[in-house]
């Protein structure tokens, strides 16, 4: 099990991450677009597109423009988590 499910085991279990990945990824590629990410930041924060993609950035640790499933576990944690 990855580190940050253990962060958020209280909250969140492995298996309920990797069904909401699943879900936010809507073209079955393994990752989620810029477009995955900014449309769920928006709609569970309430932000702009801008302060989402600012905020999609600081979690894409490869600077690839997307967000693999770890790295998604990685903001979720950070955003919903605690």
């Amino acid at each position: 099990m990855c580190k940050v499910c253990v962060c958020v085991c209280g909250l969140y279990s492995n298996d309920e991450l990797t069904k909401r990945f699943e879900e936010l990824d809507k073209d079955g590629n393994g990752v989620l677009s810029e477009n995955e990410v900014v449309s769920v930041i928006g709609e569970m924060m309430g932000v702009d597109r801008p302060r989402a993609l600012a905020l999609m950035q600081m979690f894409d640790r490869n600077h690839d423009g997307s967000l693999d499933k770890t790295e998604f576990m990685q903001m979720w944690a950070s955003m919903f988590g605690r």
